[in-house]
């Protein structure tokens, strides 16, 4: 049990306030509320990036009596694997020096990306008996041989699920967010003599809100009055297969109140619109990254919400943005597979459907089901925000990762 005069976390993230990565804000909602049940928090992160529209800060801050630390690291373009490398490479070069010549010995949290992280919870693990939570959001190498960057077998992939089993092993806690992640990890090659603790992601409860559309100023600003939205919002990668949607689109371009709504950026949008163009789609739209506090009125625009997951991602990665939708009351159209967190919420909750990736006649079948039966959509909502305040709320879910920091 920790000292209740000397708590204190140091959290790794390549992402933290103010970025607008969802990654970012989740951990700085846990930063925020560690320092409310009394720990002294220190965040060693990087200058904000994600977004263009991200403000410049300074390479220390207090914020909310949080500590942030911004290290020196490279700020290419992390669309392009290079950029990305560059960027992982140089953020971990530089925290590193800065926690091996520090001389705080508070407990770390890690975020597994950058995906070699964790190494250095590893080695002041060994250097020193630090104590390191090893916190899963994308699971690696499994999601580098999925993209096609390394092979099955290959020596790298070899070498890097060793490295896992060391990590894991040394770890005094490793953290997953949902149980496909950790069947995958158990299933594959490492000697499991450690424990997994799975913990889901969260939405704050107090910040996103369902928003009754006649009451929603975005919908009066953006002329989405008298619309059926089918709404996706977040990132808009190179490795989320959204095309679909505009398939979809085009299709359903003569059902006049519908319309299909991309709010975010990211490496794949430009291709979006290029199809978009091409088609002539006019019941397509696209709107920036909207800031933390427009989300309960940006995510209310919607009669329901896209969840996708890229097919083989199942236990790799879970979408964070399914917490903000529940959230907001919204039913949900979940283009994923069977087996993973996000179709278990839909069925557990009764809140949407979900559809394989790639079943585009199935798709558009459910859009026409939900077009003439828009009062199914509302009654699913409402079991959206009902299960989200039984299982995903703020409070409910940083209230496990105190415990496991106490009790470390």
């Amino acid at each position: 049990m920790n000292d209740q005069k000397n708590k204190g976390l140091i959290i790794l993230s390549q992402y933290f306030y103010p970025d607008l990565a969802s990654t970012g804000q989740l951990l700085t909602e846990l930063a925020e509320d560690f320092k409310k049940y009394g720990y002294n928090v220190k965040v060693y992160t990087v200058k904000p990036s994600y977004f263009k529209s991200t403000k410049k800060c300074d390479k220390k801050e207090t914020y909310k009596s949080i500590k942030i630390y911004r290290v020196s690291a490279t700020r290419f373009n992390k669309n392009i694997l290079m950029g990305r490398l560059c960027n992982y490479l140089s953020y971990f070069i530089s925290v590193s020096f800065k926690l091996l010549f520090s001389k705080d010995r508070y407990p770390l949290l890690i975020v597994s990306n950058p995906p070699f992280l964790p190494l250095i919870g590893l080695l002041l693990k060994r250097i020193r008996n630090q104590k390191y939570i090893f916190l899963i959001h994308d699971l690696y190498p499994d999601l580098a041989i999925k993209l096609g960057y390394i092979k099955q077998n290959s020596i790298i992939a070899i070498i890097w699920k060793k490295l896992n089993g060391k990590i894991f092993k040394k770890a005094n806690e490793v953290v997953v967010l949902g149980k496909y992640m950790a069947e995958r990890i158990k299933k594959s090659n490492i000697n499991l003599d450690f424990k997994i603790k799975i913990i889901d992601n969260w939405a704050d409860e107090k910040s996103i809100l369902p928003v009754r559309k006649e009451e929603n100023w975005f919908i009066k600003k953006y002329n989405l009055k008298n619309k059926m939205v089918i709404l996706y919002s977040g990132n808009i990668g190179l490795y989320q297969d959204l095309k679909i949607i505009l398939k979809a689109a085009n299709i359903l371009r003569n059902y006049e109140k519908l319309l299909f709504l991309f709010i975010g950026e990211g490496g794949g949008i430009g291709e979006l619109k290029k199809i978009v163009n091409e088609y002539k789609l006019h019941n397509v739209k696209f709107l920036p990254f909207q800031p933390k506090e427009f989300l309960s009125y940006s995510l209310s625009v919607a009669d329901i919400s896209i969840v996708a997951l890229e097919k083989g991602v199942e236990g790799i990665n879970v979408p964070s943005k399914i917490y903000g939708i529940l959230a907001s009351g919204r039913a949900i159209l979940g283009l994923v597979g069977e087996n993973c967190e996000v179709a278990d919420i839909i069925k557990k909750a009764n809140c949407g459907f979900r559809i394989d990736q790639g079943d585009i006649s199935g798709l558009v079948e459910k859009i026409k089901y939900i077009y003439e039966r828009p009062e199914k959509l509302k009654i699913m909502g409402n079991n959206s925000r009902k299960y989200f305040e039984n299982h995903f709320t703020r409070a409910q879910v940083t209230k496990k990762y105190f415990k496991i920091l106490e009790n470390i």
